[in-house]
């Protein structure tokens, strides 16, 4: 007897998308949510100390990101016309929910809409409602060139094109941003200082192909990534302490720290051989948990109004709060990702009856050829 198999792709990448994404939460807890300015304020000694740590382990998610997509797309052969369905995939449930979103939510109180905002909503990708979303969907429009080109060089060739990229973007902008240097290494008209933008996403993209192409896989995950990733964070911590200045780009995008700590998480959880139908289900729902908590009104709504306490400063007075914080991430991933089924199951089921309609208009054309043919 034959039992058909479904293949289970492997879920060590899918393990570091969730985390990554909790990750995207905390990050916007301590930025909207006042963790942040409240630990630089109001807190000393330990608890202090256990912010920076945290904050600054947790500074890689959006490089990581683009790290998975150069990683698994750099040898896709495929043209522009043919990642038309993909960018149909990525931009529609964008439209979704930059539609959806902001009417819902006035129709049920939550919010008033202006006119700008009214016609925002029509367009995700221009308005850059979600920043993330329109750089990814810029970066996969010129994936099918940026893969030939890649492709088409040597181990060496593209070691010295990393090289020269990490020069320019990471260190070239780590030292003009720090008050020792910054007047004669200069970024005015040349870079984006913390990597928000498109030359940072083309950047880890470039290295994710890399990755993929001249770092063999091996057959365990090596412990050492996270011993260099943990180091690489102490390091960086013990940097904002010594210099004043470096603090406030400890945590760009872009830092040297960073974009290598990136990497060593990335080639951990490659490496890291497992199977789990549960882990790749609940990854899939990424996109939309962020694009569902990071649109505008729903960040306001969410941290000034449904988690307002954590900008109070008794809020940290208690021991358990980091489990307090990691409750409310496991919270807004959860609503948001069972949101994002509904809207899944919503397309599937919208698509669904297109398919029969068309079907039934094309049923009547296919009886009268097949009769014509029997009369012939």
């Amino acid at each position: 007897m034959n039992i058909e198999r479904t293949k289970v792709r492997q879920s060590g990448i899918e393990l570091l998308r969730i985390l990554m994404m909790l990750q995207v939460i905390f990050l916007h807890i301590c930025l909207y949510g006042g963790y942040s300015s409240v630990a630089k304020h109001n807190l000393s000694g330990l608890h202090k100390a256990v912010f920076y740590l945290i904050f600054l382990s947790s500074r890689c998610p959006v490089y990581v990101f683009i790290l998975i997509f150069g990683y698994f797309s750099v040898l896709s052969n495929k043209t522009l016309a043919s990642i038309k369905g993909k960018i149909a995939k990525i931009y529609l449930p964008m439209l979704f929910y930059s539609l959806s979103i902001p009417f819902i939510g006035q129709i049920f109180g939550l919010w008033q809409l202006n006119s700008i905002e009214k016609a925002r909503a029509f367009f995700p990708f221009t308005s850059r409602i979600w920043y993330f979303m329109t750089l990814y969907l810029l970066v996969l429009i010129l994936s099918p060139f940026l893969n030939k080109t890649l492709t088409a060089l040597s181990k060496k060739e593209y070691t010295r094109l990393i090289i020269i990229l990490f020069l320019m973007f990471s260190v070239w902008t780590l030292f003009a941003q720090l008050d020792q240097t910054s007047k004669v290494i200069r970024l005015d008209k040349i870079f984006d200082s913390d990597g928000k933008c498109l030359y940072g996403f083309i950047y880890m993209y470039i290295l994710g192909g890399y990755i993929r192409l001249h770092i063999p896989c091996r057959k365990n995950a090596r412990y050492i990534y996270l011993f260099v990733f943990a180091f690489l964070t102490l390091v960086n911590a013990a940097l904002c302490y010594f210099i004043d200045s470096y603090s406030n780009i400890s945590s760009n995008n872009n830092n040297p720290f960073v974009v290598i700590q990136s990497a060593c998480l990335l080639l951990f959880f490659r490496d890291l051989k497992f199977k789990s139908k549960a882990i790749n289900y609940i990854a899939a729902v990424n996109l939309g948990v962020y694009m569902i908590h990071e649109h505008f009104l729903v960040r306001n709504k969410l941290w000034h109004d449904f988690f307002s306490f954590l900008s109070d400063k008794s809020f940290y007075k208690s021991n358990t709060y980091p489990f307090k914080i990691l409750l409310i991430c496991l919270t807004v991933f959860t609503a948001c990702g069972i949101i994002e089924k509904i809207r899944v199951w919503l397309f599937k089921f919208v698509s669904t009856i297109i398919k029969v309609i068309i079907s039934k208009k094309e049923t009547p054309l296919n009886f009268m050829n097949k009769s014509s043919k029997n009369e012939q």
